[in-house]
């Protein structure tokens, strides 16, 4: 048993013993600390929120779905039921759209709503430190707020109205009161705690279901590895798990849905284990997960050294620790990384899987550190500087993420607006471009040479990236073609799209080539 192990193990019992002055000093710096984390994660998240990413896919038809359901509508896509993710977070952000008014198509909407994300990100950071302070100091605790209020895959995900932010800090936070659960005795208090610690859990999942592998499995796990948790307490926990999925399984029933529902939720399990790969750095109309990753290093390699540490971090902390709180942290930490590895291997790997896999990492990392350093106090001077660098690198990224303008498809949607002729018809060629920007006028999806010519479009609007990597409905080769009898009238250059281009139509040109067979028909979508 470590030092800091001592101490948790008996922390409740010197309670009524320490003296109140220590105590107050103790709270209020550790208060000055969350405030002050608090205030960095909201700076790195609301810098510029609306033009640091580009717009994704995900985010308008969450915001879609957001907007119906703020209308009292059940979610549907193309007016069909949408059950392949449950609606708490889409219901969160329809009550936002409600109280606030919110209007727009769904990508005006999106980039609105992407406020709350950074909202609840800062309290991600808080409940982070609040966290690890209980298990490993104030500061152990405070390095892993600067990294997570920075960490440059965090904020792409805070940025952006993905459904990642508000299940993970629901995790978080179940997590942080399942800690205060394990922290008493048994007592009227210690239930409500575990009522509380259930409930969050149960939102994360009616939030994102996956997010029950890290959360009700560990809890589970603990009960067998080497009584971690009490099995009482383990079942009242997830009893009130339960409470907040089986009200939307009601809701569903009541509707005569619950068909649909069954069959949408299987094509999910087989695509989370891999049988079936529709998206995803697995599929096999994607780039591979390792150009992806080497392309990104610049960009995310704090993040990247902290998926890795996800599993080992928890292995340390769960075999080694001699504390209930810590080993049930470790086994968070395993399962949650483990989902990661499979997904990267073997289930659907994209890149929004990784950001609970992050958060495993930031609270199980700084806990083995302090481990390490105990147990071996020459290589004290070792974790502090790896912390330093680990610190250093993340707010350098952080920053250089939030300060770079990478909003392509915005600007292009304002210059065609703006500058294009009236009545000018425009081709779109990629999803996004379709959720994003229609309905409009003239603008239709024209992701073809023939449907381009068929339909008299004067302008084709292009996203490089999405092209290239299989997210779009036009076939890579159709870039090559406007490249070289195409004028490019707008361009905007941007990480996440690549090029994203407005090219003017030679008709001549365009006659001639489908006019001689060559129609470049689209990858997907059908159509023609």
């Amino acid at each position: 048993m470590t030092v800091i192990d001592g101490v948790l193990a008996v922390r409740s019992k010197l309670r009524t013993g320490r003296p109140a002055g220590r105590h107050r000093l103790l709270v209020r710096r550790t208060g000055w600390v969350a405030v002050l984390l608090g205030l960095l994660a909201l700076e790195f998240r609301v810098s510029d929120v609306q033009q640091a990413n580009d717009v994704f896919i995900d985010e308008v038809t969450y915001a879609d779905l957001a907007r119906q359901m703020a209308e009292g509508h059940l979610p549907s896509i193309l007016g069909s039921p949408f059950f392949l993710h449950p609606p708490g977070t889409y219901a969160l952000n329809g009550l936002v759209i409600r109280i606030f008014g919110l209007q727009g198509n769904s990508m005006d909407l999106a980039l609105q709503l992407r406020w709350v994300n950074s909202v609840l990100g800062v309290f991600t950071v808080v409940v982070c430190f609040l966290l690890v302070r209980r298990l490993a100091g104030v500061g152990p605790a405070a390095v892993a707020g600067v990294v997570l209020a920075s960490d440059p895959f965090v904020l792409r995900m805070d940025g952006r109205l993905m459904m990642e932010t508000p299940a993970g800090l629901a995790v978080l936070t179940g997590w942080l009161v399942m800690l205060m659960v394990l922290d008493r005795e048994r007592s009227r208090k210690r239930w409500w705690l575990e009522a509380g610690a259930g409930l969050l859990f149960g939102l994360a999942i009616v939030m994102k279901d996956m997010t029950a592998v890290f959360t009700v499995v560990p809890l589970a796990a603990s009960v067998a590895w080497r009584r971690t948790v009490p099995l009482g307490t383990a079942c009242r926990v997830v009893l009130c798990a339960v409470v907040p999925y089986a009200m939307y399984l009601g809701l569903i029933a009541a509707h005569g849905l619950f068909p649909q529902f069954v069959e949408q939720k299987s094509v999910g399990v087989l695509r989370m284990v891999g049988a079936v790969q529709m998206t995803g750095f697995n599929s096999v109309t994607e780039v591979s997960l390792t150009d992806r990753l080497v392309d990104l290093m610049g960009r995310f390699a704090t993040s990247y050294l902290l998926l890795g540490l996800s599993i080992l971090a928890g292995v340390v902390v769960a075999a080694a620790s001699g504390t209930a709180q810590r080993r049930a942290i470790g086994l968070f930490s395993i399962f949650t990384g483990v989902v990661g590895v499979y997904s990267v291997f073997f289930g659907a790997a994209e890149e929004q899987f990784g950001y609970c896999v992050v958060l495993a990492g930031l609270v199980s990392t700084p806990i083995a550190a302090v481990m390490l350093a105990e147990w071996l106090p020459r290589l004290r001077t070792l974790v502090l500087v790896g912390s330093a660098l680990m610190t250093l690198g993340s707010l350098f990224l952080g920053i250089q993420a939030r300060t770079v303008v990478d909003d392509g498809l915005v600007r292009a949607r304002d210059w065609m607006t703006s500058s294009l002729p009236a009545g000018s018809k425009v081709g779109l060629t990629s999803v996004t471009g379709e959720y994003a920007l229609l309905p409009h006028g003239n603008w239709d999806v024209l992701p073809s040479l023939q449907s381009l010519d068929a339909e008299g479009a004067d302008y084709v609007l292009t996203q490089g990236r999405q092209l290239s990597e299989g997210y779009g409905f036009a076939a890579p080769e159709l870039l090559d073609w406007l490249q070289k009898n195409a004028q490019p009238v707008f361009t905007f250059v941007g990480p996440t799209s690549g090029d994203t281009v407005v090219w003017h139509l030679d008709r001549t040109k365009l006659d001639q080539a489908v006019a001689g067979g060559l129609t470049i028909p689209p990858v997907s979508g059908g159509y023609r």
